[in-house]
Order: C-alpha cells, then sequence, then structure tokens
C-alpha cells in the first residue's frame, strides 16, 4: 500500500508540474464566450458531415461510389467537391423529376460553405462589446495603402441566438441532402418507400449581427 500511495503521489506529481509548464491556450478570447466557441466548433466540424451526405446524395443516384468520391475528394477544395457533385448529380436528378430538390440542397450547401468559411479563415477576439468579435485579415491585406496596424480591421460580431439559427440550417440541409437521396431511390425503384418527410424550405440566417 505504502508503495502504491508513493506512485500515486508521484503521478500526480508529474501532473502538476506539467500543468505549470504547459503551454498557454490558444483560444483564450473565448474564455466567457464558452457556449459561442462550442457552437462555432460544431458548424465548422459538421460541415465535413455535410459533406458526406453530399456524397452519398450523388453516389446513391449513380449507383456507384467510386466516380464521386474520386471527383469530389481528390483535391482539397470545398467549393469544388460542390462543383463536381452537381456535375455528376444533376442530370440522373433530373431525369427522375428531382432535379429543382437536387438544386435546392446545393443552394443550401453552399450557403453553409460561406457560414463555415468565415468561422475557419477569419481571426477572433473580444473587443469587449458584449459578443465574440471577428474579422478578415484579407480586407486588410487587400488595401492599396501601407498597414502599420490592424487598428483599421473591420470586427464583425456573432451571439448564441444567431449561431443557433446557422446550426439549424445546418441541420435543414442534411435533411434536403436526405430526403433527395431517398426519394431518389425510391422513384429509381431501388427503396420501397422514402422513410423522411420532405423537409419545409428555412430561410437563410444572416451570416454575422448587423
Amino acid at each position: 500500500m505504502a508503495a502504491f500511495a508513493k506512485k500515486l503521489a508521484t503521478e500526480i506529481g508529474d501532473k502538476l508540474a506539467y500543468m505549470g509548464t504547459a503551454p498557454r491556450p490558444i483560444l483564450t478570447q473565448f474564455h466567457g464566450f464558452a457556449v459561442e466557441g462550442e457552437m462555432i466548433g460544431r458548424l465548422l466540424t459538421g460541415y465535413a458531415n455535410l459533406e458526406v451526405g453530399l456524397l452519398n446524395c450523388v453516389h446513391m443516384v449513380l449507383g456507384e461510389l467510386d466516380t464521386p468520391l474520386r471527383a469530389m475528394f481528390k483535391i482539397r477544395s470545398e467549393s469544388r467537391r460542390i462543383k463536381e457533385a452537381v456535375k455528376l448529380g444533376q442530370r440522373p436528378y433530373n431525369a427522375l423529376g428531382l432535379g429543382t430538390d437536387f438544386q435546392r440542397a446545393i443552394a443550401a450547401m453552399r450557403y453553409c460553405l460561406l457560414i463555415r468559411n468565415q468561422y475557419s479563415h477569419w481571426v477572433w477576439w473580444n473587443d469587449y462589446s458584449g459578443k465574440i468579435a471577428f474579422a478578415n485579415l484579407e480586407d486588410v491585406a487587400l488595401r492599396k495603402s501601407t498597414v502599420k496596424d490592424l487598428r483599421r480591421l473591420q470586427p464583425h460580431h456573432v451571439d448564441a441566438t444567431l449561431l443557433s439559427s446557422q446550426e439549424a440550417y445546418f441541420a435543414y440541409t442534411d435533411q434536403c441532402l436526405a430526403w433527395v437521396n431517398y426519394e431518389g431511390r425510391r422513384r429509381a425503384g431501388s427503396l420501397a418507400r422514402n422513410p423522411l418527410t420532405k423537409p419545409k424550405r428555412l430561410k437563410k440566417p444572416d451570416l454575422r449581427l448587423p
């Protein structure tokens, strides 16, 4: 027992020593904005699930996976993946009478990409406005005048309410893709019934607070 206690004390001491020398967290700007940070994280990671849903949508209407998988994912570009999906899937879905529904799902997917990109490629900070601030460094980099500091960086803001509506739009997009997928299989005769209800059109949320 004494040996075990000594070993445990050593392990705890090692962990405390590590914590004392651990690197400073890189997301301190989200201190006080934990809810917003979690929601932004879900949007960033959840977009990949939408891409898989789009892949499955095209995969099922073509009847094989290899072609859409290679076309969509051999090059790292989210917008290119959507274009390749349209190139492969639009005509077969037109033939099934689902061309408009597929286009609606694609339009929603493209808007989700806009939401995702502004969170993925922009910088964040707490400007003490009561809301988390973020901005695009490219806005400053494109100025013709010499950039001496970042004080002219235009801040934008989001809050939990807006992020919740954006998350709901991601879920709506996923439902659109899944419904087209199942409905296409039903109309093609490979599925007896569509287990999903067609989602009602959802208004696009704002990208940022006014």
